[in-house]
């Protein structure tokens, strides 16, 4: 009889503790009401205009998400509240250690719910993955980290660093997306023979070494290559080389903020080659004013869909809203942030908390129909693109400077122009 009595005792006992157990891990994974929902935002904004645009596209998406009244959470609407954070990652000379501070203080003094955007520079959001991985927080990268390196480390051990994902282009499916409009421009214009200018950072040089050998392969000709310091403000000795090797097309990328000299350069070396790739400056409207003009014919991944395409279903009223609230048109990592936002409402909702396993299930299972095409995340927890099909991933839009505006070009399902020629060119 004791022993029915004790083992009755014993089986209320777990069962008590169960419940006790389940409520305090459901206590932690709900959110108080009233409570905001804090999104931290590590960018370095005050260096170029990739991780501004960035900046600018979340606080977008979340004044609009909150003046709709917020996300649901278990029945509870909650704002969204954004802490964003320079992490200096961007400028020259900054050491990595000093972005993972940043990171750290916004996980452990701002008590952030998921860490969003960037940091922008590969070198910094390498590093940063297994700073989220010690800290159990998910991260939702949307802007730069174009390395091919993040997708190998994060799938080489996903376990480890299940709470990483990113939403950003891979500087490979750029190229190859570039590839591709390549193909079509030496089809239409006959050029073939190109030569290489890039900034000397990892991303750059991976975009080099993935375009070279692409290339290469599809039976272009690589006349030479150049690799400009990180921080110059000159690069008429690499633009006097291409003009001189006889290339007809120009491959450049670079993440300086100082490419506007480059497009002036270009212009006024006239250097016979179609300028294709990307920089920092390209992307931004108000650079043609700034240059006067000396933009023209460079031609450049934005890589996003609503920030020059008018046929992304939905992009001219982002473009409208971006523009009324900060005065100019949307550039840099802004539609790709803008998006993000909207797809993490999307998912918290759908778990009905902020518990990071969940919030990690959930985006895994992701397929979220977005402006810019199709959102749904591969096995290394990197966006899936399609080179031509908004409904099959995230389309690459190429554009160029035409008249005064940036006019998207590739590909021929958002483009609203043809490729044009610089009028000093032979052909």
């Amino acid at each position: 009889m004791r022993s029915k009595v004790f083992f009755t005792a014993l089986g209320l006992l777990v069962i008590i503790l169960g419940v006790i157990s389940w409520s305090l891990s459901v206590e932690a994974a709900s959110i108080k009401p009233g409570k905001p929902i804090v999104l931290g935002l590590p960018c370095s904004f005050k260096a170029t205009p990739w991780p501004l645009g960035a900046k600018y596209g979340w606080e977008l998406a979340v004044e609009e998400i909150n003046a709709a009244g917020g996300v649901k959470v278990g029945g509870e609407m909650h704002q969204l509240k954004l802490i964003v954070l320079d992490t200096r990652d961007e400028e020259p000379g900054v050491p990595v250690s000093e972005s993972l501070l940043g990171i750290e203080k916004l996980i452990l003094d701002e008590k952030v719910d998921v860490l969003v955007g960037g940091p922008t520079m590969s070198e910094a959001s390498m590093a940063a993955i297994d700073l989220v991985a010690k800290y159990d927080i998910v991260h939702l990268i949307t802007s730069g980290t174009w390395t091919p390196g993040w997708p190998k480390k994060v799938g080489g051990n996903i376990k480890k660093y299940r709470n990483s994902f990113k939403m950003s282009l891979n500087a490979v499916t750029a190229v190859q997306s570039g590839m591709e409009l390549l193909g079509k421009i030496r089809e239409k214009l006959a050029l073939s023979k190109a030569f290489c200018i890039i900034d000397d950072v990892l991303f750059c040089r991976n975009a080099m070494d993935a375009f070279a050998g692409m290339a290469e392969k599809k039976g272009f000709t690589i006349l030479g290559r150049e690799a400009v310091p990180h921080g110059s403000t000159d690069f008429s000795p690499a633009l006097m080389k291409a003009k001189r090797s006889g290339a007809d097309l120009l491959f450049f990328w670079t993440n300086l903020a100082t490419t506007t000299v480059f497009f002036k350069q270009f212009i006024d070396l006239e250097v016979p080659a179609l300028p294709i790739g990307f920089a920092a400056g390209a992307q931004e409207h108000e650079v043609y004013k700034v240059v006067g003009g000396k933009v023209e014919y460079i031609t450049f991944p934005n890589p996003h869909a609503n920030i020059t395409s008018l046929k992304a279903p939905g992009a001219l009223q982002f473009q409208q809203a971006f523009e009324n609230k900060f005065g100019r048109k949307p550039f840099g990592g802004s539609g790709n942030a803008y998006v993000g936002a909207y797809l993490l409402k999307d998912v918290i909702e759908r778990t009905g908390s902020l518990e990071t396993s969940a919030l990690v299930a959930a985006l895994e299972k992701c397929d979220y129909a977005s402006m810019n095409g199709r959102i749904r995340f591969d096995g290394n927890h990197e966006s899936i693109y399609s080179l031509y099909d908004p409904k099959e991933g995230v389309v690459p839009v190429w554009s160029q400077w035409q008249g005064g505006r940036r006019v998207a070009i590739w590909p021929p399902a958002l483009a609203d122009a043809e490729i044009k020629l610089p009028p000093w060119m032979k052909k």
